[in-house]
This record gives C-alpha cells, structure tokens and sequence, in this order.
C-alpha cells in the first residue's frame, strides 16, 4: 500500500516538475533549488540511501548552507 502511493506521488509530482534532463537543456542558467526532481533515463540510481549517517548531515548541511 505503501509503495503504491509513492507511485502515485511521483506521478503527480512528474506531471508537474519537468524531468531533470530536459530542465538542463531548456534552462541552463538556472540554479538547482534543491526541490523535487526526476529523471527520465532509467538508469540513474537514487544513492541517498547507500549514504551513512555522517555523509547524510555533511550534505544536509551544504544544501542549507550551513558550512562549518
């Protein structure tokens, strides 16, 4: 049930959000918000969960610019 709505959700989301390839061809200039994204290709991998807990909160921290 559970993953079914995660399905739903991305679903949603990427009929609003353009994929992450076109996005860089159509705006290059634009800066990442650190928002939602998606990619088309089929063979990017999410590795946030391969991360370990230290390597989680030095990214967190450099997304909110909160650089020791």
């Amino acid at each position: 049930m559970e993953l079914n709505r995660k399905q739903n959700d991305d679903r949603f989301w990427q009929r609003l959000v353009l994929p992450e390839e076109d996005r860089r061809r159509l705006y290059p200039a634009m800066a990442r918000s650190g928002s939602y994204r998606w990619f088309r290709s089929a063979n990017v991998i999410d590795l946030w969960p391969y991360r370990n807990s230290v390597e989680k909160a030095r990214i967190c921290a450099i997304l909110l610019r909160k650089v020791p």
